[in-house]
């Protein structure tokens, strides 16, 4: 069952396929929050100023003539909330304030220090002064009070209020608190690391399930691939015939089930004649067609190995042999003599016809009659003959040489090929039709629930004692 919904009507959303492409990119979702939270601390710690906080409490209503309260009292006392808050900070108030505590700052930079708060349905006024030092922000709630009483008797001739509670000196900043900050400072870099995962996948192209691949290209999946790029590493650059070099691999288990999965299905037709072939350059097309060429005639089969990317084929350096080629060959129309072209391997059982010389018209050449009789000539002598062709993308060399073969296999590279161009890969293919056998899906990534590879398991896991 497929699982998913449609996401902005075109591309569809697979919560546990965007979880499998959160774990391939943990390091970099790990990363955002750890700058986020390291700034947040730098900042909090050597930019952020610490501010302290001093209020003091004001209670309105309290009699001249005895000492009760009256209704007419807390009445006055309420309706005067407002003006007593304007009176608070007025110019003359906190002007004087200013000039009294001899404070560097003016009225605008007062104000925005200082903040006038009232509880609801009570005649309490709260007089909050920020300030960076904590014995100055005392100092300036203690003066704007004193003056504000001054001022109430002066405009009102009353006496109805009193300090309520006194300011006091403040311990430690109202701004500052590690703890919670750090809370802020993870939860802010978790919400925009999932936000660029969630982007980078949302806007990502290339393929991301074996699944995908099957459903929209409507092709059968021959294989797939375990990535082997740390093999390859360890190994050198050039030395990819991996077949031979670590015989007890999960990548030679993969080899053998694409040789597994061709031989099954010559049932229904004859593939002695194989086209691999891919979308674009750097999706491993040669890498696959050697090492499956090495599995064939580990097999017992006699095998050989064409060249036919003209333009940048490896074969000759995959296999460390000379380059005289299918170039050469062919513009020299020297079919009688083709074992002088064919070059034997250090596998026993594999010959290779090396690309040769870069021609100035490989699409010619592919598309002459004498490839044509090449390929007839080395269907009579081997029992598989594996084409590696050029990418698609571009280029009509691999959709002219399809013509000649019993199957053609596309290699798909998992994250690396757009799923568009793949897509128009097919199509190009079946416009000319082309024998598609299938796609093989190239470095899946190793491990269990491994990206990717998780919804496909049931199909192509296997296990080693």
């Amino acid at each position: 069952e497929k699982r998913g919904f449609l996401f902005m009507e075109e591309k569809e959303f697979d919560l546990s396929q965007f979880l499998d492409y959160l774990k391939k990119n943990i390091l970099v979702f790990i990363l955002i929050i750890l700058i986020v939270l390291t700034s947040g601390i730098i900042y909090s710690i050597y930019i952020k100023k610490p501010m302290y906080k001093s209020t003091t409490s004001i209670i309105l209503a309290t009699s001249t003539a005895n000492d009760t309260v009256s209704q007419s009292d807390l009445s006055l006392s309420s309706s005067l909330v407002d003006a007593y808050t304007e009176i608070i900070q007025s110019k003359s108030v906190l002007g004087e304030t200013i000039n009294y505590l001899g404070l560097d700052m003016t009225y605008e930079d007062l104000l925005k220090e200082v903040s006038v708060n009232s509880e609801s349905s009570t005649e309490i006024l709260y007089i909050t002064v920020k300030n960076e030092d904590a014995q100055t922000a005392k100092a300036i709630a203690d003066e704007i009070s004193t003056l504000f009483g001054e001022k109430v008797t002066e405009i009102y001739k009353l006496d109805n209020y009193s300090i309520l509670d006194a300011a006091t000196v403040a311990e430690k900043p109202y701004n500052v608190n590690m703890t919670k900050e750090v809370i802020i400072y993870i939860a802010s870099g978790l919400l925009l690391a999932l936000a660029y995962v969630f982007v980078v996948y949302y806007f990502d192209r290339n393929i991301k399930s074996i699944i995908d691949v099957e459903n929209k290209t409507e092709l059968p999946i021959m294989g797939s691939i375990r990535d082997c790029t740390k093999d390859i590493d360890k190994l050198g650059i050039g030395n990819n015939l991996l077949i031979k070099a670590l015989p007890d691999s999960n990548f030679v288990e993969d080899i053998k089930t694409i040789r597994t999965n061709l031989s099954f299905s010559a049932i229904n037709g004859r593939s002695k004649t194989i086209l691999i072939t891919s979308s674009m350059p750097g999706e491993g097309k040669s890498f696959v067609s050697s090492n499956l060429a090495a599995s064939f005639a580990q097999n017992n089969k006699k095998v050989i190995l064409v060249d036919c990317d003209l333009r940048k084929g490896v074969i000759h350096k995959r296999f460390h042999v000379d380059n005289m080629g299918l170039s050469n060959l062919i513009a020299n129309n020297d079919i009688a003599n083709m074992n002088r072209y064919i070059t034997p391997t250090e596998i026993h059982g594999l010959d290779v016809i090396t690309r040769g010389v870069i021609p100035p018209n490989p699409s010619e050449l592919l598309s002459s009659s004498i490839f044509k009789s090449i390929i007839s000539a080395l269907e009579e002598q081997y029992d598989y003959v594996i084409l590696d062709g050029t990418p698609i993308t571009n280029l009509p060399d691999s959709l002219i040489v399809s013509h000649l073969v019993d199957k053609t296999l596309i290699v798909a590279s998992m994250g690396i090929t757009p799923m568009d161009l793949l897509m128009n890969t097919v199509k190009s293919l079946k416009n000319v039709n082309a024998p598609i056998a299938g796609v093989i899906v190239n470095r899946l990534p190793i491990g269990k629930g491994g990206f990717y590879g998780s919804a496909y398991k049931y199909k192509y896991s296997y296990k080693y004692e």
